[in-house]
């Protein structure tokens, strides 16, 4: 998950033609849709290509493109269309067709928990940055940035123990906010683990 806010602000910058707010966003999606890219074509250049075509349609369709929501589905959807397409115009369709079906069940899955994974990051990304600031800023330093516990306090003047407690009661805070809000994922995840 990319460490890069992208907040309303930002999208609205963007529905606007700002290209740093396109940067920004782009910094946000690239590794995601490139990564998602490789897996489908045959090649890193052909990922690559495809992945810049992505963004060039997405700076098109940026007036259109409203929401955080919007702009994942409409990177992600057209990854997937744009990746089949190409595969069928080189004729390679059935060739791939066959090797779809010979996946195992185990990689079926595998494939599934990526995606799930990724959104699940996401979700975690937003909640962490509806923190105060400096529950907030603990987590970023601890997970996000790899400091340790030691090194957080020097740099904030406080405690390890009191390093400890805030990042505790920051992650019990997004917790509670995933089990009192995602039931839904929660029973997907539940349901992708035991089927």
């Amino acid at each position: 998950m990319s460490t890069i806010e992208l907040d309303n602000d930002t999208i609205l910058q963007f529905n606007k033609g700002d290209e740093s707010a396109f940067t920004v966003i782009y910094n946000h999606f690239y590794h995601h849709i490139f990564s998602f890219c490789k897996y489908l074509l045959p090649t890193i250049e052909d990922a690559r290509d495809m992945t810049a075509q992505l963004f060039i349609q997405l700076w098109e369709k940026k007036e259109t493109l409203q929401s955080y929501t919007h702009l994942r589905a409409f990177l992600f959807l057209n990854a997937r269309n744009k990746c089949f397409n190409f595969l069928r115009d080189q004729k390679a369709r059935s060739a791939i067709d066959k090797q779809l079906g010979d996946f195992t069940i185990e990689e079926q899955r595998a494939i599934l928990f990526s995606e799930i994974e990724s959104e699940l990051i996401t979700r975690i990304y937003e909640e962490v940055e509806k923190l105060p600031d400096y529950y907030r800023n603990i987590l970023k330093l601890s997970y996000f940035q790899g400091y340790s516990n030691q090194e957080i306090a020097a740099m904030l003047n406080v405690s390890e123990k009191t390093v400890r407690n805030a990042k505790s009661i920051a992650l019990k805070t997004v917790r509670i906010v995933f089990l009192n809000r995602n039931t839904k994922m929660g029973i997907t995840l539940t349901i992708c683990y035991f089927f």
